[in-house]
């Protein structure tokens, strides 16, 4: 039996939300036999549909693929600040990241334990994720290098925390050599509120790696790369909004992994 890989999806999630659509719509892709008992292809009466034109097929995937974007859960559900959201939104669906899935969570949320939390999203404690803007105290602006910056967006597990020792080792390695740096002029601490809210566009517990207000360089937590189902959620513009979405679709738009946890 072909892995989920071979087709294209990059984790179950999206193979599931894909299934959704193709088998509630009411034209089918191809009109193929049951599988066996043992999963091994069949013949004779399917042979025939898989001859269809690449060119429909592509045409349909295409429209089935923008359905699925379109289709997802709209801003206003529940009041606050729509152009929040609607500035995350707009950028998932820019970037055609066809694994995201929405979820609104109960007011209590961030009342609650992570294992209840993660109960809600139906997922795992280590794939519940945050994003905390950091500043670099010690920043000079002395290298145009759009890697060498004075804050950074970082996503870590709920589960984690960040290692500032690590995170000041990892951005100073993202320069070239002879651009790099001393170890002196790296000396992060969280932002400011202040700071936060108006670079990122987003209040305490709704900030979002996506629709940001400034361009602002992220940081992937390694351990989040590296998780064992590769999807994870975090936050989506709105404090009762999550954005999940497949590690590999992330990284597309630009996220750059490093090791910035602290070790366990």
């Amino acid at each position: 039996m072909q892995s989920f890989e071979s087709w294209g999806f990059h984790d179950e999630a999206q193979v599931l939300k894909y299934y959704t659509y193709i088998t509630s719509t009411s034209a089918p892709i191809l009109s193929v036999s049951p599988p066996t008992a043992d999963c091994s292809p069949t013949t004779t009466s399917a042979e025939a549909p898989l001859t269809l034109d690449l060119a429909t097929l592509e045409k349909r995937i295409t429209e089935l693929e923008s359905k699925m974007l379109i289709e997802l859960e709209t801003p206003g559900r529940r009041g606050g600040n729509d152009e929040c959201v609607s500035r995350v939104y707009d950028e998932v669906k820019s970037l055609k990241q066809y694994s995201s899935l929405w979820t609104w969570v109960p007011k209590t949320y961030y009342k609650l334990s992570l294992p209840e939390r993660s109960k809600i999203l139906r997922t795992t404690v280590p794939q519940l994720c945050k994003s905390m803007l950091m500043e670099n105290k010690s920043f000079k602006d002395t290298n145009s290098n759009s890697q060498n910056s004075r804050f950074y967006l970082v996503v870590v597990q709920y589960c984690s925390s960040i290692d500032v020792k690590k995170l000041e080792g990892e951005v100073r390695g993202l320069l070239p050599v002879k651009d790099r740096l001393t170890s002196k002029d790296y000396t992060f601490s969280v932002a400011k509120e202040t700071d936060s809210d108006d670079l990122t566009g987003f209040k305490h517990n709704s900030v979002s790696p996506f629709g940001l207000c400034s361009k602002i360089p992220v940081i992937l937590d390694k351990s989040i790369a590296h998780l064992e189902t590769p999807f994870f959620w975090m936050g989506g513009g709105h404090p009762d909004l999550k954005l999940g979405m497949s590690v590999n679709d992330f990284l597309k738009a630009g996220g750059i992994v490093c090791d910035i946890d602290v070790d366990k």
